[in-house]
This record gives C-alpha cells, sequence and structure tokens, in this order.
C-alpha cells in the first residue's frame, strides 16, 4: 500500500501578492495565450516556475528565479512537516459542486509495486522536460491528482472537520472564476491517526500520470548519486488526494473531430454493431449545444455523430452482444472494450476511415471537451465529422486500473484543473 507523510511546503508570502494573481493551471492546459496572460498578471506568478518561457536554459533560469523569490521573502518554507486541505469551488452545467483533496506526499513507487495505479498511457516527450525541471530545481511545483476509495470515510471526514473548524489560511478566486481555500495543518500524531486508514487504500491517479512518473524517475536518479534515507523528500510525490465519493469528482467527456467525410456507404458499415437513429434538431444554431447535450445524456451508451451525412445528427446505439467491427485487442476486456473511447475508435473510426493507434498518435483526430468549439470546428471544415461521447465513469477509471488496463490517452478530463502556487513541494531536507 502507498507511504504518504506531511511534508514541508515552500509556499508564497504576502509580500509576492494576492493569491489570485499568483495560481496557475498545470503546465499540460496552459495555452500560449495563458501563459502570457497569466505572466502579465503578477511577476511571481506560478506560470513562471510551472511553464518558463526558452529553449534548454530554461530549467536553470527557473532553478535560478526560485532562488531569487527565496532570498527577497517571496516564498518560505514551513518550519515543520505540514497536511494541506485543498477544497475548489466551481459551477459546472449551471449547479455549484466543491472538491476536496488532502495534500500530502506520496511514496513515489514504479508501477508494478501496485499501491499507485495508473489509468491512462503517457509520452516520453512531457517527461523528459519534467525531469529536466526537477533535476534543475529539487523542487515539484504541481501536485499529481490522486483518488482514494476511502472505504472508511476517515479522508472525507477528516476534510469535513478541518475545513468546518477554521476559516482557510489562504482564498483565491482564478481567471476562469473557480474558488480555491487552503488550509495548512500542523501534522501531529492526531492529525495522522485520522488519516491512518488511507494507508489500507489502493491510489489512483486522475490526472498528472507524467508528473508521478518523473518523480519515480527523479528518486531513482538521485538515489543513483547518493544514499537516500527512507523518509527522504526526493522519494516522494507531491500528491492531492480525492476520495472517491467526493460529490465534486467529476469527469468531463473528451469529444472526437475527424476531418474526413464519411464513406457513403457509412450507414452500412455501423448498422451491425449500432442502432442509428436520425435526429432533426429543433432549436436555432445557440440552442444546438444544448440539444446535443440532452441527446447524449438520454442514455449513458449513446454517441451522437455530426457529419456522417453533411449537416445531419444520427444518434449511435450500442447493440448489447454484438462484436465491435474493428480489431479490439484479444487481451483486453470486455470492460475495457465497453468504455466510449474504446467503442468509438473500434466501432466507428476503423471501420469508417482505418484509423489506427499509431494514426490517433500521429494527430489524425482532435479532440475537445466543448460541444461548441466542436460544433465550430464543424462549421470550419465542411465534409468532416465529430462525435460526442458520455464521459468515462470514475468507476470504470478505478475498476479498469485494478485489472491493470489503462484507458487510452484522451479517454478522461478531471475537471477542474487542481491549482499551481498554492504549495510547493521541496525535494531537500
Amino acid at each position: 500500500m502507498p507511504q504518504f507523510t506531511p511534508f514541508q511546503g515552500l509556499r508564497y508570502a504576502a509580500a509576492a501578492g494576492p493569491l489570485s494573481e499568483l495560481l496557475a493551471p498545470p503546465y499540460d492546459v496552459i495555452t500560449p495565450a495563458q501563459q502570457r496572460m497569466l505572466a502579465a498578471r503578477n511577476p511571481h506568478n506560478a506560470v513562471r516556475l510551472e511553464l518558463a518561457e526558452g529553449g534548454e536554459e530554461r530549467y536553470a533560469q527557473v532553478a535560478g528565479l526560485v532562488a531569487d523569490w527565496t532570498r527577497s521573502g517571496m516564498v518560505r518554507r514551513d518550519d515543520t512537516p505540514m497536511l494541506y486541505v485543498y477544497e475548489q469551488e466551481f459551477v459546472e452545467e449551471g449547479r455549484v459542486f466543491h472538491r476536496r483533496a488532502l495534500i500530502a506526499a506520496v511514496e513515489a513507487q514504479p508501477w508494478d509495486e501496485g499501491a499507485v495505479k495508473p489509468h491512462e498511457f503517457t509520452m516520453s516527450g512531457p517527461k523528459e522536460d519534467r525531469l529536466k525541471l526537477l533535476q534543475a530545481t529539487g523542487i515539484q511545483f504541481s501536485p499529481v491528482f490522486m483518488i482514494a476509495r476511502d472505504r472508511a470515510g476517515q479522508l472525507a471526514q477528516f476534510l469535513e472537520t478541518t475545513i468546518v473548524s477554521r476559516p482557510p489560511d489562504a482564498t483565491a478566486t482564478t481567471f476562469d472564476g473557480d474558488h480555491h481555500r487552503f488550509w495548512a495543518i500542523e501534522a501531529s500524531t492526531y492529525e495522522m491517526r485520522q488519516v491512518a486508514p488511507l494507508l489500507g487504500e489502493s491510489f489512483y491517479i486522475a490526472d498528472g500520470h507524467h508528473r508521478y512518473e518523473t518523480a519515480v524517475n527523479y528518486r531513482n536518479w538521485r538515489a543513483g548519486q547518493e544514499q537516500l534515507p527512507r523518509d527522504h523528500p526526493a522519494r516522494f510525490a507531491m500528491t492531492a488526494i480525492v476520495s472517491a465519493s467526493d460529490p465534486g469528482l467529476l469527469i468531463r467527456p473528451i469529444h472526437r473531430m475527424v476531418p474526413h467525410t464519411a464513406p457513403a456507404d457509412w450507414r452500412e458499415r455501423l448498422a451491425g454493431a449500432f442502432e442509428i437513429t436520425h435526429v432533426k434538431l429543433i432549436g436555432g444554431a445557440g440552442e444546438r449545444a444544448a440539444e446535443l447535450a440532452a441527446l447524449l445524456m438520454a442514455d449513458p451508451g449513446n454517441i451522437v455523430a455530426i457529419g456522417l451525412e453533411p449537416g445531419q445528427v444520427h444518434l449511435l446505439r450500442r447493440q448489447q452482444g454484438v462484436p465491435l467491427a474493428g480489431e479490439v485487442p484479444r487481451d483486453r476486456s470486455e470492460a475495457w472494450a465497453a468504455i466510449a473511447p474504446n467503442v468509438l475508435r473500434y466501432g466507428v473510426l476503423e471501420p469508417l476511415w482505418a484509423i489506427s493507434d499509431e494514426d490517433l498518435r500521429a494527430g489524425v483526430v482532435e479532440y475537445s471537451h466543448d460541444t461548441n468549439e466542436v460544433l465550430g470546428f464543424l462549421d470550419a471544415h465542411p465534409g468532416s465529422a465529430a462525435f460526442l461521447l458520455n464521459p468515462v465513469t470514475i468507476g470504470s477509471v478505478m475498476g479498469l486500473a485494478d485489472q491493470g488496463e489503462r484507458m487510452p490517452q484522451k479517454s478522461t478530463f478531471f475537471h477542474p484543473k487542481l491549482g499551481t502556487g498554492l504549495v510547493f513541494h521541496p525535494l531537500n531536507p
């Protein structure tokens, strides 16, 4: 089972400015425009550490920046090991949600040890970049997002008790309108006993596979240079742990856009595995996204296809017991083949366009979690097709991970992303 521990975080001091001006999203979701906007908000914004501009020299520049900020009192390390409680408040589909996490240091173990379980595959490029940043700075700037089953409910109870016991130590509202609240808790024996049941749980990575694998690689790199005691910070990854029962644990769907015209016999190619229904939208252009969302939500197995015929919408419902036309890998379970991204991959993309895994990695298909963005793509690319999917469930994420099966890339989009800049994790005592 995974080991976790409090840590002496490095945090912004008041002199750095309001926390609302200092937080940034994780590096892999920041657009160039957002990068410029965040850097302009405050000269100490975390984007300057998490996603610095430049070439190979940027890693050393970030290390120098942290050193400058430390000397000038912009950031300060906590005197004692802490547990950190983090609450996000956000709006999704017109509803207000709260998601709560315990930020702690989780032992960075290789996948084959089974304590921390992945649910998606990763790419090598981001891991190389993140490792160079870690080697240059010795600091983890953003947490890995993990889920714990929390069968005993102790994690949820600890977070609730902390949040209602006193005002937060820091608050922020980010450019996307989300609210962030943060508590720093001295980790005495009492606090550690409250969360001790987590030591009997498996942890599942929701977001941050690259960051976690990088933490493992960094641990191995440091261990090759020096003797690391069991409790050395370099053996751990800063992690935000969320209870699987948290009502704010939301996954958005990731829709697919194919810049190719469907073959004329598309209906015949799909008819065996799908019930196909033509749908006529009744609202105006401004109501299209809501109508499509309602079609999608009517049944968890629905796929909404747009553009298989010019300007037309079709509902695809999987025919139970009928195999998909594509070649599903024989070593995969039925549960793996049944998640929406795989139903589309093997049941639609391969039969219609012979799209392979290599094609997907090459960028043949585009992705978005925003229906209006999908509609904009179709308007700008006549003759293209798009497919709206329902989100993968938390149960599927954990169930497949328990079986050792990983989903394809772009299967899940946990929303919202964790804020970067609440606390940093130095990897030296």
